[in-house]
Formats: structure tokens, C-alpha cells, sequence
């Protein structure tokens, strides 16, 4: 990472050097001047602060008159800093063989500092206007600055190995040397910036320069605090703090009660007041459950609407109590309510939509077996047989739900019901088009005659070929399907695998009320966008 960086400095610095000799636009005005001294002047303080060769006891020194109100007050030596700078210059954690001398920690510190403070010191130099700035001078000397804070920051971000002891600079000065490297990674990066702009074009150069350049004064004025400033807390708050007394646990409940008696009261008059709306839905709902257990048994399959009605209601009160657990207080009321409702809501739309899917189900299996449904009806009549005793060797030779229709529709008809009409019912009971189909030929056929063998082999023949077709359909949208199975699984298969990696995070923030809210919010879009992928597959011919 070093390297890398140094090799970038010095690709930066060769294209500064190779370039024209111009001068530099003075971009910075007298404000900006003014700024940039206070910040040295800042910077001079902390190098002081860690010169161990002055020997004083209490270092003290006097901010400049640029710096505004902090100005002309004595600011001295952090007192929990004495027994931490003679810590940290025994800390030796450098030897330098070309110099032949050992670096402590506190020279690491001053050296970072005194690169600040001579970036600074190079800018303000360029604002003199009795100096003429020549761009390859300027950029070589920040190309410098760069590089020796640079290697101070990878020289303070190391950690050593004593025998069996952890060296970490990165916790000194009482946990302020870890924000404070941070601060100074931000200076390093726009050291970089400030080269950065000698090469971009002449209309943009003066601006970026000065943006750069201000960017490293609010650095340092924040470095300058974070050392003078307390540090964060390392000890968790003292748990006594956050405890409660007996009194304010009652005087919650009370309120608790009080407040749940309120809504109550509220939900019952309500009701109250909507009494006679209430009573005509629990009419239409009653009438509406006969014909639902009507149509199932249509359907050959004997259950009770009021089970499918009440599990569904059931399942969203399940679903609400635990979202409304994991929240807690009055938005976990408010969200097992709001489940309730919805329950309720969707629970009187379930017995039709299952309905539904079953004729569907039903009338596919239906379509695949009335082919060979057919041939056995032509086969029948050709050998003699009428079309009643076709129906009945259909329900006996082939497999169900087909053979049920069938012989359904000779038994209606043996208990007295025209064949017409058992074939209608048949239609209404099965969702198919073919079969519909079959069933006008045979009605037609019986009113005004016809050669019904002929038109059963024609029809055959039509299955046949919507049955070719049907399969080309699927295939031309296969893409448009399997989109939208991906579409409604990736989002669970990526959360499974980052439960996975950070099982921690995905929980505290899957069972906080934003999570489970956005939770909702992504299943409600997830079915949204399955729908509309599923509409765009839809072929009709």
C-alpha cells in the first residue's frame, strides 16, 4: 500500500516537473491568509507539546491574533498529557540506519505535525505577492510534504511485538490517537488533492488548489481539537443510571391501562354505531359461505369455509403478535392491529381465490385428459353405443377428475336431469375451453343431428394442435418466468447468505421497527414486480 501510494507521488511529481514553468494563479485572498496562519499557528502548539528537549515543566504558549476569540489566551499543556508524553518518548519504535538514531513515538507525532505545519507555511508563502511562485517549485515541495507524512501515518498505524507484549499506538493519549490518525488520513488525501490540481486544466486549477488547501486548515483547526478536547468514554454509562423505581414502573402501567381502556371504549361505540353495517356483512358473509361450500363440493372436495376464513385470520394474528412483540410499546399495539385488520380483510377474499385456483388446477388436468376422452367417446358410438353409455365407459376407463365429471353427468342424468343440463353443470363446474367446446358439438349435435364420431375425431385433432401450441408458448416465455422466480427469491438468498457472514448486525436490524417496516415494504414490491413479470409472459391467442 505504501508503494503504491509513493509510486503515485512520484508519477505526480514527474508530470509537474515535465510541464511548463509557469506561474501559479494566486487563488487564496487575504481572508483565506488569515485562516491558513491560524491553523500553522496550531500546529506549532502540538509540535511543541511533544519536543521533549524543552525541558519546562508547563508548556505555554499564545494562539495568534488571526485566531479570533481564542486569540492572545495562554494555552498550556493538557495536564493528563505529562505522564503520557514521558510514556510515549520511551516507547522507542523506530531506528533509521541512514541517520543512525532511534525515533520514539512522541517524534513520530511531532514529525506528522511539523508536515502539516510546512504545507501550511508553503501555501501561505504562495499568497506573497513580492514572490513569484513557479509551478515546479510549488509541486515539488508538496510532493515532499506528502511523502513524509505519508510514511509517518504507516509508521503510527504499525503495531509491534515486544517479546509477548502488543504494542498499539493507535491507543494513545488516552484513546485520541485513533481519531486523531484518522484526521490526519484525510490530510494525506488532500495533500494529494493539492498536487492533483497543478495538473488539471488552467480554468480549473486556481479553484481546486484553494479548495484542497481549506480543506487541510478545517483538518488541522479539527486535529487541534481533538487533542485539546476530552476523549470518548471507553466504560459503558453506570447501568444505575438507566434504572427505574417501583413508582415509575405503576405510574406506567397506570398509564398503560388507562389508555387501553380509552381505546376500548372508543372500538366499542364504534361497533356500537356501525351495528346494522355490521350485521347486513355477517348477512352477505353467511350467504356468501353457503355458495363458497357449494362451489367446493362442485369441486369434489368437502371442507368448512368457516376453517379457511378463521386460519387465515389465525396466521396474520400470528404474524402480528411477533412483529408486534419484537417492536414493543404502542407502535407493537399498532402493528398487531393493523395485521388483525388486514386479516380480516384478506380472509373474506381466500375461499374465492382458492376457489379459483382449484377450477384452474382442475380444468389443466381436465384439458390433458380429454383426448383420449374423445377417442373413446368416437370409438363408442362407432361401435353402436349412444352417447349416454360413452360417458359411462368414460367414467369407467379412464382416471380422475375427468371420470368423475363424467360419470357426475350420467348419474344427474339417471335422476332425471336432461342430459343438456348435466352437460351444462359440467361446464360450470370445470374451468375448461376445450370441454366447453366438446359440449356445444354434443348439444348442437342431438338438436339438429350431424355425424358426432366426425366431429369428436375434429376436435382430437384440434387438441391436438392447441396442445403443439400451448408447448410453444411455454417455451417462448420460459425467460418471463424464471425472471420473476428470481426476482422473488434472489432478495431471500441474499439475505440468507449476509445473515451468514454477520448474523449479528442482519438481526438487530431485522427486529428493529425500521427493519421490519422495510421488511413489509420489500415483500409488497417483490409480489408487485412478480405480477408484472408474470403479465408480460402472458400470450393470449
Amino acid at each position: 500500500m505504501r508503494k503504491s501510494r509513493i509510486l503515485i507521488a512520484l508519477i505526480v511529481l514527474l508530470t509537474c516537473v515535465c510541464g511548463p514553468a509557469e506561474l501559479f494563479a494566486r487563488s487564496l485572498d487575504t481572508k483565506d491568509l488569515d485562516k491558513i496562519q491560524c491553523a500553522q499557528d496550531k500546529m506549532r502548539i502540538l509540535a511543541g507539546f511533544f519536543n521533549t528537549e524543552d525541558k519546562e515543566k508547563e508548556k505555554t504558549y499564545t494562539l495568534t491574533n488571526l485566531c479570533g476569540a481564542a486569540a492572545n489566551k495562554p494555552v498550556t499543556m493538557p495536564s493528563w498529557f505529562e505522564q503520557e508524553l514521558e510514556r510515549m518518548d520511551k516507547n522507542k519504535v523506530l531506528f533509521v540506519t541512514t541517520d543512525n538514531q532511534t525515533y520514539s513515538e512522541v517524534d513520530l507525532w511531532r514529525q506528522a505535525f511539523s508536515n502539516v505545519y510546512l504545507y501550511l507555511d508553503r501555501a501561505a508563502e504562495s499568497l506573497d505577492p513580492n514572490k513569484p511562485i513557479v509551478l515546479e517549485q510549488l509541486s515539488r515541495g508538496y510532493v515532499g510534504n506528502r511523502l513524509n507524512l505519508m510514511a509517518t501515518i504507516d509508521r503510527l498505524n504499525k503495531d509491534l511485538l515486544r517479546g509477548n507484549q502488543l504494542v498499539v499506538m493507535k491507543d494513545s493519549m488516552e484513546g485520541r490517537a485513533r481519531s486523531m490518525l484518522s484526521t490526519l488520513e484525510l490530510i494525506n488525501n488532500e495533500f494529494f488533492s493539492t498536487i492533483e490540481s497543478f495538473s488539471s486544466p488552467v480554468a480549473q486549477r486556481d479553484e481546486k488548489y484553494r479548495q484542497s488547501v481549506m480543506a487541510v486548515v478545517v483538518l488541522a483547526n479539527h486535529l487541534y481539537s481533538q487533542f485539546m478536547g476530552s476523549p470518548i468514554p471507553a466504560n459503558p454509562p453506570d447501568p444505575k443510571t438507566y434504572q427505574t423505581t417501583r413508582a415509575d414502573r405503576l405510574y406506567t402501567l397506570t398509564l398503560i391501562i388507562i389508555g387501553s381502556l380509552f381505546a376500548g371504549m372508543f372500538v366499542y361505540f364504534l361497533i356500537n354505531n356501525k351495528r346494522e353495517s355490521i350485521d347486513r356483512m355477517m348477512e352477505d358473509y353467511r350467504a356468501r359461505s353457503v355458495v363458497w361450500a357449494d362451489d367446493f363440493n362442485r369441486q369434489f372436495v368437502s371442507i368448512d369455509v368457516k376453517y379457511i376464513v378463521l386460519g387465515t385470520i389465525a396466521i396474520f394474528m400470528a404474524i402480528g403478535f411477533f412483529f408486534g412483540w419484537m417492536i414493543g410499546g404502542f407502535m407493537g399495539v399498532f402493528i398487531f392491529l393493523a395485521f388483525l385488520f388486514v386479516g380480516g380483510v384478506v380472509s373474506i377474499r381466500v375461499p374465492s381465490s382458492l376457489l379459483e385456483a382449484l377450477k384452474r388446477r382442475r380444468g389443466v388436468k381436465v384439458n390433458k385428459q380429454l383426448m383420449d376422452a374423445l377417442i373413446l367417446l368416437s370409438n363408442s358410438l362407432k361401435s353402436g353405443m349412444d352417447i349416454v353409455q360413452g360417458f359411462e365407459m368414460v367414467s369407467k376407463d379412464l382416471l380422475p377428475p375427468i371420470s368423475d365429471e363424467f360419470g357426475l353427468v350420467v348419474k344427474n342424468y339417471q335422476l332425471g336431469t336432461p342430459f343438456e343440463q348435466a352437460l351444462d353443470g359440467m361446464v360450470n363446474r370445470v374451468d375448461s375451453r376445450m370441454l366447453a367446446h366438446v359440449v356445444k358439438a354434443i348439444i348442437i349435435q342431438r338438436q339438429v343431428g350431424g355425424n358426432l364420431p366426425v366431429i369428436f375425431a375434429r376436435l382430437v385433432e384440434n387438441i391436438r394442435e392447441e396442445s403443439k401450441l400451448e408447448e410453444k408458448l411455454q417455451a417462448l416465455t420460459a425467460q418471463q418466468r424464471i425472471q420473476s422466480l428470481v426476482v422473488s427469491i434472489m432478495p431471500f438468498a441474499m439475505m440468507a447468505i449476509m445473515f451468514m457472514f454477520n448474523p449479528d448486525q442482519m438481526l438487530s436490524f431485522y427486529l428493529s421497527p425500521l427493519g421490519m417496516i422495510l421488511f413489509l415494504f420489500c415483500i409488497v414490491w417483490i409480489f408487485i414486480g412478480m405480477q408484472v413479470l408474470k403479465k408480460l409472459g402472458d400470450i393470449k391467442v
